[in-house]
């Protein structure tokens, strides 16, 4: 039943294609037929060959037992020549022929597969690409990036292979199995019954074997998305990589990972393979048994003759081909299954109720924001990173946040655009509940800047640009300047034009963060978000970025997380976590006469010690 509602769920991405569809299911009915014809005018070869028919063939009566005889007696009008010679190149043509039609037919639905085959893997990775964007932050931070990338390209083709290819061959194979098996019912009906017995069998090995492939399908899976990220770690991190020389343990990490994916694809394959060879056993030894008995009926000539015979066992071998097909159609919707369990995983996490961004829908921003007894803890922990936290930031002002690493800073700071909802308490935009905004609006308030700058493989332009599509490049221009960038940036050689690598691997570190600076500038937000700018950078970057900050923040609200207390030392006011409680919070003069925690992280950046 599970495995129903998975195929059920794996062709509805089919129907957008239904005329393409109901082509295939036409040519693969045009191919069955004219296979049969091929067939029948091979076994009239026996007969043209070694028994010709002398004189007039009498028409026999129409009943269920004498159709083999009417279509012979239809055939040899077809066939019939003044000389057997001539009758041989007729059945040889027709035969020639049928085969042609045949193979151009199959040519024809390989053309509407393909198309169809390509169209749906696209919409199924635009869905789940669509889909992944839509994805709360904490869902990525519980997923390993390679293995998001291995569903969305790997997982998402084997689904693929599975439903395009089948659905045609679930069509194709049965019917040339009824077909052939309806053939043999018209030659010879005792004989059919004889072979019918073994089909059972048959179908219980298919699915015993199937079984075996669906859950080794999934391991195959599992350890392709451990080698993906083993790969996305290893190029994201090289440069620690050569700096540790680490390069003989990565590289056994990803041999062992590599020789898990061998040894599982192995033992799937394995499995998948007995199928067909022990169908054809049974059907060997079928056929055996149906030599014997059929060349018996031969000799007793009654009415079984030589002709009927090897009409009998070409459309037997035939039936053969198509029931080895099913077989393996069962193993690779069984992989296929093994896919869409995890595709549909990730098709069915709940995404954020978001919207395309609209700046009309961001909530008023005239007062403050407040945190009113916020607990927070992260999903699937017990432990309370944030608790019962309250402050109030209001607007205009600049409040920042300082403490010991894991005091709970950068939560805050997540908390604000909903990438994680608190799990207690209210954080209130003037008054009004975040979780009762418009999502996307809300966002719209905030512009971030944070440690690590998140660029892309474009150019400058529109990496300052990202987030405010058909904006004048004047005002790109005004914010590049307001940020300190336009001066590396007009030395560069296409200027705003430049293409500056994966994650700005081009660009210095200060030269990243003064891009991303710029970015926030020209999105012109509210509430700006600085998460540690300066941090990771030399001092003379350090005062650039800081001058670029003073001009961001000009006018507007912002909520600061800085270990360096330089850079806070203006804020309105500063708040210390502790444990995910603030201990203390005030200006930096009044936290220094205090004489407490803040004085302390003071004292080890500033104070100097006497000589001994």
């Amino acid at each position: 039943m599970k495995s129903l509602k998975l195929y059920r769920r794996m062709i509805s991405y089919l129907s957008a294609y239904s005329p393409w569809i109901a082509l295939s299911i036409l040519l693969s009915f045009l191919v069955a037929n004219f296979e049969m014809l091929s067939l029948w005018f091979g076994g009239s070869l026996v007969q043209t060959l070694f028994d010709p028919v002398k004189g007039e063939m009498a028409r026999p009566s129409f009943s269920f037992g004498n159709i083999n005889g009417l279509l012979k007696y239809y055939t040899w009008l077809i066939i019939r020549r003044e000389n057997s010679f001539d009758s041989l190149k007729l059945v040889c043509l027709l035969m020639a022929v049928t085969f042609l039609a045949k193979n151009i037919l199959i040519y024809c639905k390989s053309l509407v597969m393909a198309a169809l085959n390509l169209n749906v893997v696209k919409d199924l990775r635009n869905q789940l690409y669509y889909h992944a964007l839509k994805l709360p932050v904490s869902w990525y931070d519980r997923s390993k990036s390679g293995n998001i990338m291995s569903i969305i390209l790997n997982d998402a083709a084997s689904i693929n292979a599975s439903m395009t290819s089948t659905f045609d061959r679930l069509f194709i194979e049965p019917m040339r199995v009824i077909l052939c098996v309806s053939m043999l019912l018209i030659i010879n009906v005792e004989l059919t019954l004889a072979v019918v017995i073994i089909f059972p069998l048959i179908g219980t090995l298919i699915t015993i074997v199937g079984k075996a492939v669906r859950r080794r399908s999934k391991r195959v899976l599992e350890h392709m998305a451990g080698l993906v990220s083993i790969l996305y770690e290893t190029i994201n991190g090289i440069r620690a990589v050569k700096m540790f020389n680490m390069h003989s343990i990565e590289a056994d990490k990803f041999r062992g990972e590599n020789r898990r994916f061998i040894h599982h694809s192995f033992r799937s394959t394995s499995i998948g393979a007995v199928s067909s060879p022990l169908t054809e056993v049974f059907g060997v030894v079928c056929v055996i048994l149906l030599l014997w008995y059929g060349g018996r009926q031969v000799f007793s000539a009654d009415g079984f003759g030589a002709e009927d015979f090897v009409r009998f066992l070409i459309f037997l071998f035939t039936t053969f081909t198509p029931l080895k097909a099913l077989s393996s159609i069962n193993n690779t919707l069984q992989s296929g299954f093994a896919a869409a369990e995890r595709v549909f995983a990730v098709l069915d996490a709940p995404v954020e109720p978001l919207a395309e961004s609209a700046p009309g829908t961001a909530p008023s921003f005239t007062r403050s924001i407040e945190f009113s007894h916020v607990t927070f803890a992260y999903p699937g922990t017990g432990a309370e990173v944030l608790k019962d936290l309250s402050f109030t930031v209001r607007k205009g002002t600049v409040v920042a946040l300082v403490g010991s690493s894991g005091a709970g800073k950068s939560t805050v700071l997540d908390l604000l655009p909903r990438f994680y909802d608190i799990t207690g308490g209210a954080i209130l935009i003037d008054g009004v509940d975040v979780r009762d905004c418009d999502l996307a609006g809300l966002r719209h308030l905030y512009g971030i800047v944070a440690q690590e700058t998140v660029l892309f493989d474009e150019t400058v332009y529109n990496n300052i640009s990202y987030g405010s599509p058909g904006v004048k490049r004047d005002l790109v221009i005004d914010a590049a300047r307001a940020a300190n960038a336009l001066e590396f940036i007009e030395k560069m050689p296409h200027g705003f034009d430049t293409m500056i690598g994966e994650q700005g691997i081009m660009l210095s570190g200060g030269q990243r963060q003064r891009l991303s600076i710029a970015r926030a500038l020209l999105r012109n937000p509210p509430i700006l978000i600085l998460d540690e700018a300066t941090s990771s950078l030399d001092t003379e970057s350090e005062i650039l970025v800081q001058s670029a900050i003073n001009n961001l923040i000009v006018n507007r609200t912002a909520i600061v997380v800085a270990h360096r207390l330089s850079t806070i030392r203006h804020a309105d006011t500063i708040l210390v976590l502790e444990a995910g409680r603030i201990v203390e919070q005030g200006s930096h003069a009044e936290l220094l006469a205090l004489g407490k925690r803040y004085k302390y992280f003071y004292d080890i950046q500033f104070a100097t010690r006497a000589p001994r």
